[in-house]
């Protein structure tokens, strides 16, 4: 099974590239590279050294962690591992490289899909602010509409209320002037 060699540019303008294996995770990321086509080069070198075993420098972090460093042909580093908790780890990873790596297909992702990605980013930003407005004046007549209800509800028992103190009180209106009436009579 082969994996694949991911080329992106970084915010610096420098390009790199990660192996992945076929289940994509990461197994061997490269050192920087001013061009595309280097770092194309550079993933070239990794397929067509990953089955010498001389090639895979084994290291120690000063944390104890297990890493290996591939070498090419003259040397120069092309690629680091990530960090192992043990070295039959790191063995396994090696051991991967060696698998993934001949027959991996190198997939560009160079400046231009990666400013696309960047205004894609910002327009995402901005939409989910201008949903989330909405949203609040939503939230807000929702609330609203309880409260009229509520209110509504509250005003035919106000005003079963009054009507009553209120024709409880025409009537003690009215008897004192009929009797004020009936007095001058």
């Amino acid at each position: 099974m082969a994996g694949k060699f991911e080329i992106k540019s970084g915010k610096t303008g420098k390009f790199r590239f990660n192996l992945k294996a076929s289940n994509g995770q990461v197994i061997l990321s490269s050192e920087s590279y001013n061009t595309a086509a280097a770092a194309k080069n550079g993933a070239a070198s990794v397929a067509k050294n990953a089955g010498n075993a001389k090639r895979f420098e084994r290291k120690k972090a000063k944390d104890g962690s297990s890493y290996f460093v591939m070498k090419a042909a003259n040397g120069e580093a092309i690629g680091k591992s990530e960090m192992y908790k043990t070295a039959k780890a790191m063995e396994n990873g090696i051991a991967s490289v060696a698998k993934h790596a001949p027959g991996a297909a190198i997939v560009s992702g160079d400046a231009k899909p990666a400013a696309k990605k960047a205004p894609a980013k910002k327009a995402a930003a901005k939409k989910p602010a201008a949903k989330k407005a909405p949203a609040k004046k939503a939230a807000a007549k929702k609330p609203a509409p309880k409260k009229a209800a509520a209110k509504k509800a509250a005003k035919p028992a106000a005003k079963k209320a009054p009507a009553k103190k209120a024709a409880a009180k025409k009537p003690a209106a009215k008897k004192p002037a009929a009797k004020k009436a009936a007095k001058k009579k």
